[in-house]
């Protein structure tokens, strides 16, 4: 892997877990103390400052409440920039707690949008 698509991870990986922390309304500081990590380290995870381990990611999750594949599914196909605001906007929305009716209602306007799911 490049530096810049090093970079372009760690970027992603930040406002992911920025939008997933604010979706469940935690301060920085709150989900620190959860993950037993500092709320200083959160912040620079989530500016792009720091990398992190996969102990410490795992442990995010787990205060999260999130499947860790939540936090790191990168996919750059497409030729799709992983800092597509759009698409984290959307992703945040769909991964808040919703009920099974809300879920099916999104899936069946989500499914008229863009065709059949293969």
């Amino acid at each position: 892997m490049t530096s810049r698509a090093a970079r372009q991870v760690r970027s992603f990986l930040g406002e992911r877990l920025r939008a997933l922390r604010k979706q469940r309304g935690l301060s920085q500081e709150r989900l620190g103390h959860r993950s037993d990590l500092s709320g200083k380290f959160i912040g620079e995870v989530e500016r792009g400052e720091k990398s992190i381990s996969i102990d410490s990611l795992y442990r995010v999750a787990v205060a999260l409440d999130v499947p860790l594949a939540t936090l790191t599914d990168v996919r750059l196909d497409g030729g799709r920039s992983v800092n597509d605001r759009e698409a984290e906007k959307i992703f945040a929305l769909v991964t808040a707690r919703r009920r099974p009716d809300e879920i099916r209602k999104a899936y069946d306007v989500l499914r008229a949008l863009f065709g059949k799911a293969s």
